[in-house]
Protein backbone atom coordinates (compact mmCIF):
# COMPACT_ATOMS: atom_id res chain seq x y z
CA UNK A 1 0.00 0.00 0.00
CA UNK A 2 1.25 3.69 -0.57
CA UNK A 3 -0.53 4.96 2.70
CA UNK A 4 0.09 3.34 6.17
CA UNK A 5 -3.61 1.92 7.42
CA UNK A 6 -3.28 4.24 10.11
CA UNK A 7 -2.64 7.33 7.68
CA UNK A 8 -5.35 6.58 4.87
CA UNK A 9 -7.87 6.15 7.82
CA UNK A 10 -6.45 9.76 8.95
CA UNK A 11 -6.78 11.25 5.70
CA UNK A 12 -10.57 9.94 5.28
CA UNK A 13 -12.10 11.38 8.51
CA UNK A 14 -11.20 14.88 6.52
CA UNK A 15 -13.52 13.99 4.39
CA UNK A 16 -16.93 15.37 4.18
CA UNK A 17 -19.81 12.85 4.54
CA UNK A 18 -21.05 13.08 0.93
CA UNK A 19 -17.07 12.17 -0.20
CA UNK A 20 -17.05 9.90 2.54
CA UNK A 21 -20.14 8.08 1.06
CA UNK A 22 -19.35 8.19 -2.69
CA UNK A 23 -15.82 6.56 -1.88
CA UNK A 24 -17.61 4.22 0.30
CA UNK A 25 -20.04 2.91 -2.54
CA UNK A 26 -17.22 3.14 -5.17
CA UNK A 27 -14.85 0.78 -2.96
CA UNK A 28 -17.98 -1.51 -3.16
CA UNK A 29 -18.69 -1.31 -6.40
CA UNK A 30 -14.90 -1.69 -7.62
CA UNK A 31 -14.76 -4.97 -5.42
CA UNK A 32 -18.27 -6.42 -6.67
CA UNK A 33 -16.62 -5.35 -10.48
CA UNK A 34 -13.49 -7.15 -9.84
CA UNK A 35 -15.00 -10.35 -7.98
CA UNK A 36 -17.32 -10.78 -10.99
CA UNK A 37 -15.01 -10.34 -13.64
CA UNK A 38 -12.58 -12.75 -11.96
CA UNK A 39 -14.80 -15.70 -11.64
CA UNK A 40 -16.43 -15.10 -15.09
CA UNK A 41 -12.93 -15.42 -16.51
CA UNK A 42 -12.45 -18.71 -14.68
CA UNK A 43 -15.56 -20.18 -16.77
CA UNK A 44 -14.27 -18.84 -19.80
CA UNK A 45 -15.75 -15.52 -20.52
CA UNK A 46 -14.05 -12.89 -22.33
CA UNK A 47 -15.99 -9.64 -20.21
CA UNK A 48 -14.05 -5.77 -20.50
CA UNK A 49 -12.70 -5.05 -17.12
CA UNK A 50 -14.83 -2.10 -16.60
CA UNK A 51 -18.30 -3.67 -17.54
CA UNK A 52 -20.85 -3.02 -14.99
CA UNK A 53 -20.73 -5.78 -11.83
CA UNK A 54 -24.48 -6.56 -12.32
CA UNK A 55 -24.04 -7.28 -15.90
CA UNK A 56 -21.39 -9.95 -15.26
CA UNK A 57 -23.44 -11.46 -12.64
CA UNK A 58 -25.84 -12.60 -15.26
CA UNK A 59 -23.14 -14.48 -16.43
CA UNK A 60 -22.52 -16.45 -13.15
CA UNK A 61 -24.52 -19.32 -10.97
CA UNK A 62 -22.20 -19.51 -7.55
CA UNK A 63 -20.73 -16.78 -5.85
CA UNK A 64 -20.92 -13.14 -6.32
CA UNK A 65 -19.76 -10.21 -3.95
CA UNK A 66 -22.43 -8.13 -1.77
CA UNK A 67 -19.90 -5.90 0.04
CA UNK A 68 -17.97 -5.48 3.16
CA UNK A 69 -17.85 -4.02 6.67
CA UNK A 70 -14.68 -1.86 7.59
CA UNK A 71 -14.81 -1.76 12.05
CA UNK A 72 -12.42 0.69 11.63
CA UNK A 73 -9.73 -1.85 14.09
CA UNK A 74 -9.69 -5.57 14.45
CA UNK A 75 -12.98 -6.53 16.62
CA UNK A 76 -14.33 -9.39 18.47
CA UNK A 77 -17.45 -8.44 16.84
CA UNK A 78 -16.24 -8.84 13.35
CA UNK A 79 -15.24 -12.35 12.38
CA UNK A 80 -14.00 -14.57 10.13
CA UNK A 81 -16.21 -17.88 8.97
CA UNK A 82 -13.41 -19.90 11.04
CA UNK A 83 -13.74 -17.73 13.96
CA UNK A 84 -10.90 -15.01 13.50
CA UNK A 85 -11.62 -11.46 14.58
CA UNK A 86 -11.54 -8.88 11.65
CA UNK A 87 -11.36 -5.43 10.43
CA UNK A 88 -12.70 -6.10 6.90
CA UNK A 89 -14.99 -8.28 6.43
CA UNK A 90 -15.87 -9.53 3.22
CA UNK A 91 -19.61 -10.97 2.28
CA UNK A 92 -20.88 -12.78 -0.74
CA UNK A 93 -23.69 -15.06 -1.66
CA UNK A 94 -24.39 -17.82 -3.36
CA UNK A 95 -26.71 -17.18 -6.00
CA UNK A 96 -28.82 -20.66 -6.47
CA UNK A 97 -28.51 -21.98 -2.84
CA UNK A 98 -28.94 -18.20 -1.01
CA UNK A 99 -25.80 -18.89 1.36
CA UNK A 100 -23.86 -16.26 2.95
CA UNK A 101 -20.41 -16.44 4.13
CA UNK A 102 -18.06 -14.00 5.71
CA UNK A 103 -14.38 -14.31 5.63
CA UNK A 104 -11.27 -12.17 5.64
CA UNK A 105 -9.68 -11.52 2.00
CA UNK A 106 -6.77 -14.04 2.75
CA UNK A 107 -9.08 -17.07 3.48
CA UNK A 108 -11.17 -16.31 0.52
CA UNK A 109 -10.04 -19.77 -0.98
CA UNK A 110 -10.59 -21.78 1.96
CA UNK A 111 -13.91 -20.81 1.76
CA UNK A 112 -15.55 -20.76 -1.35
CA UNK A 113 -13.22 -23.18 -2.96
CA UNK A 114 -12.08 -21.30 -6.03
CA UNK A 115 -9.04 -21.55 -7.57
CA UNK A 116 -5.48 -20.17 -6.30
CA UNK A 117 -5.19 -18.38 -9.36
CA UNK A 118 -8.53 -16.84 -9.43
CA UNK A 119 -7.94 -16.10 -5.61
CA UNK A 120 -4.73 -14.49 -6.37
CA UNK A 121 -6.23 -12.13 -9.14
CA UNK A 122 -9.17 -11.24 -7.23
CA UNK A 123 -6.49 -10.05 -4.24
CA UNK A 124 -4.80 -7.86 -6.84
CA UNK A 125 -7.80 -6.15 -7.77
CA UNK A 126 -8.90 -5.43 -4.35
CA UNK A 127 -5.32 -4.20 -3.95
CA UNK A 128 -5.69 -2.18 -6.90
CA UNK A 129 -8.99 -0.43 -5.73
CA UNK A 130 -7.17 0.54 -2.33
CA UNK A 131 -3.92 2.22 -4.38
CA UNK A 132 -6.86 4.09 -6.24
CA UNK A 133 -7.92 5.33 -2.99
CA UNK A 134 -4.84 6.31 -1.47
CA UNK A 135 -3.88 7.93 -4.43
CA UNK A 136 -6.91 10.09 -4.16
CA UNK A 137 -6.26 10.86 -0.91
CA UNK A 138 -2.42 12.23 -0.96
CA UNK A 139 -3.78 14.17 -4.18
CA UNK A 140 -6.41 16.00 -2.22
CA UNK A 141 -4.12 16.33 0.97
CA UNK A 142 -1.38 17.98 -1.36
CA UNK A 143 -3.05 20.93 -3.05
CA UNK A 144 -4.43 19.11 -5.94
CA UNK A 145 -5.57 21.13 -9.11
CA UNK A 146 -7.26 20.26 -12.06
CA UNK A 147 -6.36 21.35 -15.79
CA UNK A 148 -9.27 23.32 -16.34
CA UNK A 149 -9.07 22.37 -20.22
CA UNK A 150 -8.94 18.83 -19.61
CA UNK A 151 -12.85 18.59 -18.61
CA UNK A 152 -14.01 20.64 -21.16
CA UNK A 153 -15.54 17.92 -23.50
CA UNK A 154 -19.74 16.98 -24.35
CA UNK A 155 -18.53 13.53 -23.40
CA UNK A 156 -17.92 13.92 -19.92
CA UNK A 157 -17.74 10.46 -17.68
CA UNK A 158 -20.30 9.88 -15.75
CA UNK A 159 -17.77 8.84 -12.70
CA UNK A 160 -15.17 12.30 -13.92
CA UNK A 161 -18.70 14.06 -13.40
CA UNK A 162 -18.88 12.77 -10.33
CA UNK A 163 -15.57 13.63 -8.71
CA UNK A 164 -15.88 16.78 -10.08
CA UNK A 165 -19.46 17.52 -8.34
CA UNK A 166 -17.72 16.66 -5.27
CA UNK A 167 -14.40 18.20 -5.33
CA UNK A 168 -12.41 15.17 -5.36
CA UNK A 169 -9.23 14.64 -7.25
CA UNK A 170 -9.20 12.43 -10.72
CA UNK A 171 -7.46 9.39 -10.97
CA UNK A 172 -4.69 9.02 -13.01
CA UNK A 173 -6.82 6.86 -15.33
CA UNK A 174 -9.47 9.04 -15.55
CA UNK A 175 -7.17 11.24 -16.26
CA UNK A 176 -6.04 9.40 -18.86
CA UNK A 177 -9.39 8.33 -20.42
CA UNK A 178 -10.46 12.27 -20.92
CA UNK A 179 -7.10 12.96 -22.78
CA UNK A 180 -8.20 10.02 -25.38
CA UNK A 181 -11.82 11.43 -25.37
CA UNK A 182 -10.05 14.80 -26.14
CA UNK A 183 -7.60 13.73 -28.62
CA UNK A 184 -10.50 11.65 -30.73
CA UNK A 185 -12.72 14.71 -30.34
CA UNK A 186 -9.66 16.78 -32.57
CA UNK A 187 -10.24 17.16 -36.69
CA UNK A 188 -8.24 14.83 -38.09
CA UNK A 189 -6.77 14.98 -41.58
CA UNK A 190 -9.20 13.09 -44.31
CA UNK A 191 -8.13 9.78 -44.71
CA UNK A 192 -7.89 8.28 -48.58
CA UNK A 193 -11.08 6.42 -49.52
CA UNK A 194 -11.06 2.71 -49.30
CA UNK A 195 -13.35 0.59 -51.42
CA UNK A 196 -15.60 -1.04 -49.34
CA UNK A 197 -17.23 -4.28 -49.64
CA UNK A 198 -21.11 -4.70 -50.11
CA UNK A 199 -21.58 -6.31 -46.93
CA UNK A 200 -19.21 -3.88 -44.99
CA UNK A 201 -21.66 -1.26 -46.29
CA UNK A 202 -24.75 -2.54 -45.00
CA UNK A 203 -23.90 -2.54 -41.24
CA UNK A 204 -25.45 0.33 -39.71
CA UNK A 205 -23.45 1.12 -35.91
CA UNK A 206 -23.86 4.71 -34.68
CA UNK A 207 -21.04 7.28 -35.13
CA UNK A 208 -18.57 7.27 -32.46
CA UNK A 209 -15.02 9.28 -32.28
CA UNK A 210 -13.01 5.60 -31.70
CA UNK A 211 -12.73 2.43 -33.28
CA UNK A 212 -15.10 -0.25 -33.00
CA UNK A 213 -12.40 -2.54 -33.42
CA UNK A 214 -8.78 -2.75 -32.57
CA UNK A 215 -5.95 -2.77 -35.97
CA UNK A 216 -6.07 -6.66 -35.11
CA UNK A 217 -9.60 -7.69 -35.56
CA UNK A 218 -9.73 -5.74 -38.90
CA UNK A 219 -7.26 -7.70 -40.50
CA UNK A 220 -9.31 -10.66 -39.24
CA UNK A 221 -12.93 -8.61 -39.65
CA UNK A 222 -11.42 -8.15 -43.87
CA UNK A 223 -10.34 -11.67 -43.92
CA UNK A 224 -14.00 -12.62 -42.90
CA UNK A 225 -15.92 -10.36 -45.63
CA UNK A 226 -14.17 -13.03 -47.93
CA UNK A 227 -15.90 -15.85 -46.44
CA UNK A 228 -19.15 -13.98 -45.56
CA UNK A 229 -21.91 -12.58 -47.68
CA UNK A 230 -23.31 -10.34 -45.20
CA UNK A 231 -23.02 -9.50 -41.37
CA UNK A 232 -26.59 -10.69 -40.35
CA UNK A 233 -27.18 -11.79 -37.11
CA UNK A 234 -27.87 -15.39 -37.31
CA UNK A 235 -31.85 -16.09 -37.11
CA UNK A 236 -31.77 -18.37 -34.62
CA UNK A 237 -30.08 -15.92 -32.33
CA UNK A 238 -32.55 -12.64 -32.80
CA UNK A 239 -35.15 -13.85 -30.42
CA UNK A 240 -33.03 -14.84 -27.72
CA UNK A 241 -30.75 -11.29 -28.33
CA UNK A 242 -34.40 -9.90 -27.92
CA UNK A 243 -35.08 -12.05 -24.73
CA UNK A 244 -31.56 -11.11 -22.79
CA UNK A 245 -32.57 -7.06 -23.76
CA UNK A 246 -36.07 -7.36 -22.19
CA UNK A 247 -34.64 -8.91 -19.39
CA UNK A 248 -32.36 -6.15 -18.13
CA UNK A 249 -29.13 -7.02 -20.07
CA UNK A 250 -26.92 -4.05 -21.36
CA UNK A 251 -24.37 -5.38 -22.32
CA UNK A 252 -23.54 -6.24 -26.10
CA UNK A 253 -20.33 -8.62 -24.74
CA UNK A 254 -22.22 -10.47 -22.12
CA UNK A 255 -25.13 -11.25 -24.57
CA UNK A 256 -22.60 -12.38 -26.82
CA UNK A 257 -21.40 -14.54 -24.23
CA UNK A 258 -24.75 -15.75 -23.36
CA UNK A 259 -25.55 -16.66 -27.03
CA UNK A 260 -22.77 -18.63 -27.04
CA UNK A 261 -22.89 -20.41 -24.20
CA UNK A 262 -26.56 -21.49 -23.77
CA UNK A 263 -27.69 -21.09 -27.87
CA UNK A 264 -24.66 -22.36 -29.62
CA UNK A 265 -23.32 -19.59 -31.37
CA UNK A 266 -20.19 -20.02 -32.61
CA UNK A 267 -17.19 -19.23 -29.84
CA UNK A 268 -14.87 -17.89 -32.73
CA UNK A 269 -12.76 -14.93 -31.01
CA UNK A 270 -10.78 -12.06 -32.80
CA UNK A 271 -7.46 -11.98 -31.29
CA UNK A 272 -8.07 -9.81 -28.91
CA UNK A 273 -10.95 -12.35 -27.00
CA UNK A 274 -14.01 -9.94 -28.39
CA UNK A 275 -16.52 -12.94 -29.97
CA UNK A 276 -16.67 -12.76 -33.90
CA UNK A 277 -20.28 -11.87 -33.67
CA UNK A 278 -20.10 -9.01 -31.95
CA UNK A 279 -20.69 -6.61 -35.10
CA UNK A 280 -23.63 -8.78 -35.67
CA UNK A 281 -25.47 -8.54 -32.33
CA UNK A 282 -24.97 -4.71 -31.92
CA UNK A 283 -26.02 -4.43 -35.64
CA UNK A 284 -29.12 -6.63 -35.23
CA UNK A 285 -29.82 -4.76 -31.24
CA UNK A 286 -29.18 -1.51 -33.09
CA UNK A 287 -31.91 -2.06 -35.75
CA UNK A 288 -34.23 -2.75 -32.99
CA UNK A 289 -37.03 -0.07 -32.79
CA UNK A 290 -36.89 1.54 -29.32
CA UNK A 291 -33.34 1.08 -28.63
CA UNK A 292 -30.56 3.22 -27.64
CA UNK A 293 -27.05 2.90 -27.21
CA UNK A 294 -26.31 3.93 -23.47
CA UNK A 295 -22.40 3.82 -23.92
CA UNK A 296 -20.10 3.44 -26.78
CA UNK A 297 -16.41 1.75 -26.51
CA UNK A 298 -14.03 0.42 -27.96
CA UNK A 299 -14.64 -2.89 -25.80
CA UNK A 300 -18.35 -2.81 -25.41
CA UNK A 301 -21.63 -0.85 -26.30
CA UNK A 302 -24.69 -1.41 -23.59
CA UNK A 303 -27.98 -0.12 -24.10
CA UNK A 304 -31.05 1.31 -23.46
CA UNK A 305 -35.00 1.04 -24.32
CA UNK A 306 -37.19 4.22 -25.26
CA UNK A 307 -39.99 1.82 -25.11
CA UNK A 308 -40.79 -1.86 -24.63
CA UNK A 309 -39.15 -4.08 -27.37
CA UNK A 310 -42.08 -5.86 -30.01
CA UNK A 311 -42.38 -9.66 -29.50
Amino acid sequence: MILAVEERDRLVQLLNEQQKKYISESLIRGRRTVFANEMAKQKGFHIPEDTDAAQIELLLNDWIYTGYVDAGMVSPDLRCECGRPLRYQHRVEHKETGEVKHFGIEHLKEHLAIDSSVVSAIKKGFEAIDYELDELLIKLNGGWNQDPELVVTDRLPDDVAAHLRLGLPLLERQVNRLRQIRTASQPSRPKPAIEQSPAAAKVTIFDEPLDLFAWQEQVEQAEEQKESPAWELQYGLQAPTRRYLQSGMKSARVICELLITEHGASDLRFLTGKPRLYLSVCSFIESLDGVQPEYVGQEDRCYIFQKPLDN
